[in-house]
């Protein structure tokens, strides 16, 4: 589990994050979302024990990261798959880490072939694309087999079979009760892969709830078709709802956008006046069009 409590981080001038508090529970994969600079990195970082907080704390498994008796096997982190030694190999990069925090050479193996790179486990670090740097540094972040998985855009660099294998990947570590977070720019990735989300703005907390449970605040517009739009339309303004005509054929045939009013409403106001309707169809919001709205 990771806890963070009141944290604040000043460099300077420059509040970066603002007596932040949230928790990422064992068992399901939380997002952390929030524009270029909204502090996520600035967390992770003080979360990993690579900075110091300037007030708060932020613990794993109830203590702070250099705490951790056997940190490897407790926590796994990737923050910038670029910064590794492009003269090695990915086995003797991971062998390295592996030496260092007393895990056993099989387990080097094994990851290799867990995240893809079996064959090019001999290669140079410094030939591999982005994506296979990716995978690496996923490797290293599984090394110890750790309860806890951070991971800082992961899916960057990954094609579309990389991107749903990493999705996967996690879900089914989560699965098995570890507490896993991640931060993404990738919107609609993330609406697949997170139960929960933190999302955050200029170092504050905007919200922390469910995947599920925020998508569902959000109401999205109805689509309908009907041979009688255009006096559908007025019937539905009349109503309240604001109403968009996306295509239209000669007469009254037509597409209509309507905002304000669920289906159910919207049907019942077409059959009260005579409107016959093809199609009704509830549009949800986008996580994309959602994190838009409350981070604006």
């Amino acid at each position: 589990m990771i806890e963070v409590v009141e944290l604040t981080k000043v460099y300077g001038s420059t509040r970066a994050v603002s007596g932040l508090t949230f928790d990422v529970k064992p068992g399901q994969v939380t997002g952390f979302l929030g524009h270029n600079g909204a502090g996520k990195s600035t967390t992770m970082r003080v979360i990993l024990g690579l900075h110091a907080p300037t007030s708060g704390r932020a613990l794993i498994n109830g203590v702070r990261r250099r705490d951790l008796k056997d940190p490897m096997r407790e926590v796994g982190a990737m923050l910038d798959a670029t910064e590794v030694q492009g003269g090695r190999s990915a086995f003797d990069h991971l062998l390295a880490l592996a030496c260092a925090g007393g895990i056993a050479r099989r387990r080097v193996v094994r990851v290799l072939e867990e995240v893809g790179l079996a064959g090019a486990a001999r290669k140079r670090i410094a030939g591999f694309s982005q994506g296979m740097r990716q995978r690496l540094g996923i490797a290293a972040a599984l090394l110890g087999d750790p309860g806890v998985l951070i991971l800082d855009e992961p899916v960057n660099g990954l094609d579309p079979d990389g991107i749903r294998w990493l999705r996967t990947l996690l879900r089914s570590l989560a699965a098995e009760g570890r507490t896993v977070l991640l931060s993404s720019h990738l919107m609609t990735e993330m609406s697949l892969t997170a139960d929960r989300l933190v999302i955050i703005g200029r170092g504050q907390l905007i919200e922390d709830t469910s995947t599920a449970g925020l998508l569902a605040r959000f109401q999205g517009d109805v689509l309908v078709r009907s041979p009688h739009a255009a006096r559908l339309a007025r019937v539905l303004e009349a109503a309240g709802a604001t109403v968009r005509r996306t295509a239209s054929t000669p007469g009254d045939e037509g597409e209509l956008l309507v905002t304000g009013l669920p289906a159910a409403t919207v049907g019942d106001a077409a059959l009260a006046n005579g409107c016959a309707v093809h199609e009704l169809a509830p549009r949800q919001k986008s996580l994309e069009e959602v994190f838009m709205e409350i981070t604006r």
